[in-house]
């Protein structure tokens, strides 16, 4: 089974049941994306979730997850326990709170975050590392601002 997140090369990359193809590549540890709704942001959590959370049918999963925690409202709690993991946050304008964003910036590796949000929030993050999703040669990618 193929790792949706590959962390030697820093890649997220997957196709998902309605055949959209992500193959987002990441700067440094905290990429920020933003962008309008409908670019499939959303879309994208909404598939790892199905991977993280199918175990009824692990023998059938596309791709392994394990490596990827997912943030919710429901969760958020357990956020400073997490090691090794791609952590994505969706609308984390909803679900950051400023404790969150302290255990953000004192990481210093042993995570690494996809985070969609509009605004930074706190983040310390050089303009960098901040993408917009967009389709490219039949792929969603990331587009960074510099």
């Amino acid at each position: 089974m193929q790792q949706c997140y590959d962390w030697q090369s820093n890649v997220l990359k997957f196709t998902d049941v309605n055949g959209n193809k992500y193959n987002l590549k990441f700067r440094g540890n905290k990429t920020i994306v933003h962008g309008d709704s409908a670019t499939g942001k959303s879309l994208l959590c909404t598939m790892l979730k199905s991977y993280i959370n199918d175990n009824n049918n692990a023998s059938f999963k596309p791709y392994n997850a394990d490596n990827i925690f997912i943030v919710s409202k429901d969760n958020k709690d357990k956020l400073s326990l997490q090691k090794g993991k791609l952590i994505i946050i969706d609308r984390a304008e909803l679900i950051l709170d400023e404790q969150m964003v302290e255990i953000i910036n004192a990481d210093r590796g042993d995570n690494r975050y996809l985070i969609f949000l509009r605004k930074p929030m706190g983040i310390e993050l050089s303009p960098n590392y901040f993408g917009t999703l967009c389709k490219k040669d039949g792929e969603l990618q990331l587009e960074y601002e510099c």
